[in-house]
């Protein structure tokens, strides 16, 4: 290693090696309730069960609804490890996505431009925010801002088997794949293009073939992929999402409130993006603004395609959920791919115009990054009021479990849940209560839309049952089953399983 980028390594690796310690730790302590990752698990490793391919309890066959088949390669880690494989998965591909660019970086540019990458775009406010993902914990979309770094490194290199490698990642993660990869591509080549004479305009490159080829490359390749998906989303039982989305959208724009709401989450998304963006304008800023109308024209271009998809599936849920400002324009699975494409478009940019040339100060560059690192926190906390950072922390450190779940977390019986969850065969059938899901993440947990592949052989419900999932028992549970009294569960359970309550609860004579 070269002895500049040894530091940025080191830092990186460590924070992200604290940042995996820290998600396990909220794991455990059953922040993660809400049923996305648990999809993406069960859809992860059902065919090793001899389920369908990507089929999960939730909604049932999950690959008419998007396609997830990059779950398939982290499978096996998930199979064995459960919520923790996916953790890996994604400490693992950003610390090698971090390792490749710093090196490269250190190479190319600058220490101190090397240090404001690492600390304003790779691990700045809105990084955390993004990977936290409140309440849900991890989505798959969250691997492309790491996949995203690798993709670029593969074309600064020019090296066609990593870039294929990188791509066929990117557009296996979701449908929405092909349109992130070709819009990291295409403002690439533009980059190169102005590079090469530093007078000309940017729709020069309109005249260049291979612009038009990688252009109708990528469009076919996307639209390969969402006709795939609407073929297996009509084969059978079909959920007109997209159908849906448009008649809001086409509904919606008679609406004040619509345009307002809408106008409002772009506005937020925007400032969300002040790290890339303000990385970009400096580097513009220190090249005296050459060129800046076409660089920029191509960054707002690319951006555009990504935010019109994001928007669109977005207003599915416009009208439907209470809370549609959460998952439009910026829940983390939508904002991670204007952010991935922000970020490596501007490190592009440094890279290629090496914007760094200049010499300045120390001073210099630390207040700059200081400036793009603070403001961030204001803005998450504005553009994301269910993402408060001090308070996760103080949280984090202050409290054994989740403080909104606490009253019905009893230590007694979450004791007993959780050693019946380590005794029961993996990859069971089970009905829980959704604060104890987190325990159970190795398992067929069924949720109450009762799309499960097969009947439980354990449910525990809070006593009281507040969310009335008893009512469900008959349709989720296989026949027949008894209740076990806790303090504050009941638990339901098959005479296959019986034994495993029995070797939980006798030695400490907690059955009632």
């Amino acid at each position: 290693m070269r002895p500049n980028w040894i530091g940025p390594v080191a830092i990186s690796s460590l924070f992200l090696l604290l940042f995996f310690w820290f998600k396990v730790v909220r794991f455990q302590a059953l922040y993660y309730t809400y049923n996305d990752m648990y999809i993406f698990l069960q859809e992860s490793y059902s065919w090793m069960n001899g389920r369908p391919v990507l089929y999960e309890n939730i909604w049932g066959y999950d690959d008419r609804i998007h396609n997830n088949y990059a779950m398939l390669l982290w499978g096996p880690l998930i199979y064995v490890w459960g919520a923790y494989g996916a953790f890996f998965v994604q400490f693992g591909l950003t610390l090698l996505s971090y390792v490749l660019l710093l090196r490269h970086l250190a190479i190319r540019l600058a220490n101190w431009a090397l240090w404001l990458m690492l600390a304003v775009l790779l691990l700045g406010p809105v990084w955390f925010w993004f990977y936290e993902h409140p309440n849900i914990g991890w989505h798959p979309e969250l691997t492309y801002f790491p996949l995203s770094i690798l993709f670029l490194l593969a074309l600064v290199h020019a090296h066609t088997g990593w870039l294929f490698v990188t791509a066929t990642l990117l557009v296996l993660v979701k449908e929405d794949g092909a349109l992130l990869a070709g819009a990291i591509h295409l403002a690439f080549l533009c980059l190169q293009y102005l590079v090469t004479n530093r007078q000309q305009s940017i729709f020069g490159i309109l005249t260049k073939p291979r612009f038009w080829l990688v252009l109708g490359g990528w469009a076919l390749l996307f639209i390969a992929g969402m006709a795939f998906l609407s073929f297996k989303n009509h084969a059978a039982e079909p959920e007109p999402r997209l159908q849906q989305a448009l008649n809001a959208i086409h509904t919606g724009l008679t609406s004040r409130e619509f345009i307002r709401t809408n106008l409002l989450l772009f506005a937020q998304t925007l400032l969300l993006l002040a790290p890339p963006i303000g990385v970009l304008n400096y580097g513009l800023y220190r090249l005296d603004w050459r060129q800046a109308g076409s660089i920029l024209l191509v960054y707002g271009v690319g951006l555009l395609p990504i935010l019109l998809s994001n928007w669109v599936q977005g207003a599915t849920y416009y009208g439907t959920n209470a809370l549609f400002d959460l998952v439009s324009l910026t829940w983390p699975p939508r904002f991670v791919l204007v952010y991935a494409f922000s970020t490596v478009y501007t490190i592009a940019f440094w890279l290629l115009y090496k914007a760094d040339r200049v010499s300045i100060q120390r001073w210099q560059s630390v207040r700059i990054g200081l400036l793009l690192f603070i403001i961030q926190l204001p803005i998450v906390q504005y553009a994301r009021p269910d993402f408060r950072l001090f308070t996760i922390l103080r949280d984090s450190f202050t409290h054994r479990f989740d403080p909104q779940k606490e009253p019905l977390l009893p230590d007694d019986d979450v004791t007993v849940v959780k050693k019946l969850a380590q005794a029961i065969p993996p990859h069971s059938n089970v009905f829980v209560f959704d604060y104890l899901i987190p325990l159970f993440h190795k398992h067929y947990n069924i949720w109450p839309t009762e799309k499960q592949w097969e009947n439980a052989d354990l449910a525990i419900i809070p006593s009281n049952d507040f969310q009335k999932l008893g009512d469900r028992l008959p349709r989720v549970m296989k026949h027949p089953y008894k209740p076990v009294r806790l303090s504050t569960y009941t638990l339901y359970v098959t005479p296959a399983y019986e034994p495993y309550i029995n070797a939980v609860l006798t030695p400490n004579g907690n059955a009632k």
